[in-house]
């Protein structure tokens, strides 16, 4: 009885999260951080790509809890048989767009800019962090007078990069960076 009350206690006081999954055809945005888009309606499927909190998608049919968000096309494309078609999970999709997550308390420097903020791309608060941390470390070492832009890398793992303004970008990973 105590657990019950404690958990009922507990759903009270915790914020409502205000989102619900698709029930039907039409634009919704993505909730999740990161939601994987699969070949197929389960959780098995290959993946061949991902969308992010407040991506907007227009859903053409709900089965089983998915979402189909592209036409029916030739598998072959993706190296299947059969037609395919690109699913995500209805969970994590709602008719209201998400709020901006929340961003690190960082000291603002008018030397970087185009960083993304946390949310963007699937980036994490850490990310964010190791980006700016990336940034000031280009700047202080005189490779950069003033950061352009920076994000984290597709190709390369654990890797992020700034660019100065120039032709190229300047990768590096966390453990490049002195501590501080």
């Amino acid at each position: 009885m105590r657990h019950l009350l404690l958990v009922s206690a507990i759903c009270l006081l915790a914020p409502s999260v205000g989102f619900a999954e698709a029930t039907g055809s039409g634009s919704y945005y993505v909730t999740a951080p990161t939601l994987n888009v699969r070949l197929a309606p389960n959780r098995n499927a290959k993946i061949t790509n991902r969308l992010y909190r407040q991506n907007r998608v227009d859903v053409v049919e709900l089965r089983n809890g998915w979402a189909r968000i592209s036409k029916y096309y030739d598998g072959r494309v993706e190296g299947l048989s059969g037609n395919v078609a690109r699913w995500v999970a209805a969970n994590h999709l709602s008719r209201q767009r998400p709020g901006d997550q929340a961003q690190p308390n960082l000291r603002r420097d008018p030397r970087i800019s185009g960083i993304p903020k946390v949310g963007r791309g699937g980036l994490t608060e850490n990310d964010v962090i190791i980006l700016h941390r990336g940034a000031k470390h280009f700047i202080d070492s005189g490779r950069c007078a003033r950061i352009e832009y920076g994000d984290k890398s597709t190709s390369k793992a654990n890797t992020y990069y700034v660019n100065c303004g120039g032709p190229r970008n300047h990768f590096f990973k966390p453990s490049d960076l002195p501590r501080g």
